[in-house]
Formats: structure tokens, sequence, C-alpha cells
């Protein structure tokens, strides 16, 4: 497309020149998108089901009339008169305002990424171009990767190689410029790790564990006769299976790497208040009656400095990297929407004087 190269340069010279010519509807700078550019891409994304589901597209809807459109609706409908036939052109007006959002909505972002890229001395190559798009053919869906698959798809699309090769431009110059956000804020200084060691440091504090057996009984008579069999030397492998209706009795009661939050309040208090070794119970819970003893106690540590580096350095690496991003995206939408001239019938949330999400477009 003669866009595709003209953008290149001309989009990049910031505010417009002498005025949009008489064949654009959008001006980016010096850059314009035409009217035969923009029924090129309205094309493509109307014929996309003939490309993702192999259903031949209904007719393009094109102003003022949708003639072709109303006439394919009247061609499957049963009624014919001048009621319906407006009803036909309300709807085909309908998708005309929808392709025709998206489509801009493309092509303007597109023209915006090239222009920052640009301005930040990004560049790609026909040789990194190239390399790409053969890429993209081999890991195609549907299959491009021959000569006869490929046809086939721009048949379909309405698409050409250069409009292909264009977008995988795109594509690589928004992958430099998120590379270059990247490497400009990933680097993360010791000072910092150590600030938010320091502000986090119950994040790496490992809390003390205590492995035990226990025995859960629903009567108070059933646990303290199992109280009595473990206090008279038998074991938590004979007692638990017979006397416990917690789960952990196909295992004889243990309990292993236990903290403070992992059983109820009445529990954990009695269990980390308990000395290893000595038999504790019954303790009364909304659960039943439990027995236990405490086999060992893990102590809480606190991970140094040293080993939470690695964890830290990523963390706010990302987060340094994810506002960049962020504070891209606000500053790409300022600067180049203020650049942006739409014709009227042609205005989108993008264009200048247009706040998010606001849309104008009409079929003029």
């Amino acid at each position: 497309m003669a866009f595709c190269a003209a953008i290149a340069t001309a989009v990049l010279v910031g505010a417009c020149g002498s005025g949009m010519p008489g064949n654009a509807v959008v001006q980016i700078g010096n850059a314009t998108i035409t009217r035969a550019e923009l029924v090129h891409w309205l094309t493509v994304a109307n014929d996309s089901p003939q490309v993702q589901s192999n259903t031949k597209a209904q007719p393009l809807p094109l102003p003022p009339d949708y003639t072709a459109c109303v006439a394919a609706q009247q061609a499957t409908s049963q009624i014919h008169s001048a009621g319906q036939t407006a009803t036909f052109r309300s709807t085909c007006a309908s998708q005309y305002q929808s392709l025709l959002t998206q489509v801009l909505d493309y092509l303007i972002t597109s023209y915006w990424a090239q222009g920052e890229a640009y301005d930040r001395h990004i560049h790609v190559t026909a040789a990194e171009i190239e390399k790409a798009y053969q890429q993209e053919r081999k890991l195609a869906n549907p299959p491009l990767a021959t000569e006869g698959q490929l046809k086939a798809f721009l048949a379909a699309s309405g698409q050409t190689v250069g409009d292909l090769k264009w977008r995988t431009m795109v594509i690589l110059l928004i992958n430099k410029i998120q590379l270059q956000i990247q490497n400009a804020h990933k680097h993360v200084s010791a000072a910092q790790i150590g600030a938010y060691y320091r502000k986090n440091k119950a994040a790496y504090t490992v809390p003390e564990t205590r492995d035990l057996h226990l025995v859960l009984t629903s009567t108070a008579a059933a646990a303290q006769k199992a109280y009595s069999l473990l206090k008279g030397g038998q074991t938590y492998a004979a007692v638990a299976p017979k006397y416990s209706v917690d789960a952990t009795k196909s295992a004889g009661g243990a309990m292993a790497g236990v903290t403070a939050t992992t059983l109820t309040p009445e529990l954990s208090a009695k269990v980390f208040a308990a000395r290893v070794g000595v038999l504790t119970g019954p303790v009364k819970t909304a659960f039943g009656y439990y027995i236990f003893t405490v086999d060992r106690v893990t102590p809480a540590r606190v991970e140094s400095l040293a080993k939470a580096t690695p964890s830290i350095r990523s963390t706010l690496s990302t987060s340094q990297v994810q506002a960049a991003e962020a504070a891209l995206q606000t500053q790409i939408q300022k600067t180049w929407q203020a650049r942006t001239s739409c014709r009227a019938g042609y205005v989108v949330s993008d264009c200048a004087g247009q706040s998010s999400g606001a849309t104008g477009a009409s079929g003029a």
C-alpha cells in the first residue's frame, strides 16, 4: 500500500502542513489514510469470516445507500417492502459503523507506533521484516507455508503480501519499543533492594512450625479413653485409627509442618504452648476433643537479604517496567492523538479532541 512507504517519514513531521488532502479521511502529521486505503482495509475486516470460519462474507456495507449489503439481505428475506428495506439499510449502517471504528483504530494506532519508533531512533531493516514474515508464514493458522496456501489466504482475506509485511513491520517496531523500555527500566540498585527488604521483612520470615500426632474424638468420654491408652504406652498408630475422627487417622494421627494458622485458634494456642514429647488434652473445640503430642519444633527464621535478593530484584524490575510501559501508553496517546486529524464522518476516539472511548464515525 502506498501509505506504508509514506508513513516511515511523513508521519514523523508532527503538525499538519497545508491541510488535509481531499482524498484523505485521516491525517497524522503529514501522512494520510485515503478513502481508497480505508475501503481496502474495511474489505479486509469484512472478509475475515472467509478466513476464520471458511464462511463467505456478506458484501461490504458502504454508505450512503449500502446497496450491495441491502440487496444481499433482501435476497434471503421473504418480505419485500419499503419498511423492510429501511430496516436492512439500518442494519447495514450499523455494520459499517462497527467496521469503520475497528479499522480506523487499527490503522491510526499502527501509524502512532511507527511515529513513536522513529522518535526513539528505532528502525527495522528489510531483512528483519522478511525473516519475521517467513517465520509467521510457517506458524500461521491456517497454514501459509506453501505458495498455494498463501494465494488462497490472500484471496479469502482481501490482503496482499505487502499488507502482511507492513503488519509484520509494525509488530517488529512495537516489540523493539517494548524492549527499549524494558532495558531502560529493568535495572534495580542494591539500595532499592535493601529498602524493599526492610519494608517487607515480614514476608521473608518463615514462621515456627511443629510436627505432632493427634487424635480427634466426638465425645469427651472417647477422648478420655484415647488419652488413657496413650498415657499407658500405646502408640498413636494403634489409637488413632480406632478412636480418631480426624482425616489424619489413616496416617496414625501424624501432622508435619503445622503453623499457627493451620489449626483452629483454640487448638493452635495449646499446640504452640506445649512442650515437646508431652501428651496434652483433651482440648475442646467446635470440632470435638483433641489429644496431641508435639514431636518436633522448627523455630521461626528470617530469610537473609542475600538469599532474598534475586526474588526482590525480579519483583522490582517487573514493577518498574510495567510502570514505564503504562506511562508510555499514556504518553503515546497524548502525543500522537494531538497530531491526528480526522475528517467529519470518520471521527473515532483516537482523533484529536476526542476523549478515550468516544466515537463519532458515520458514513459521510
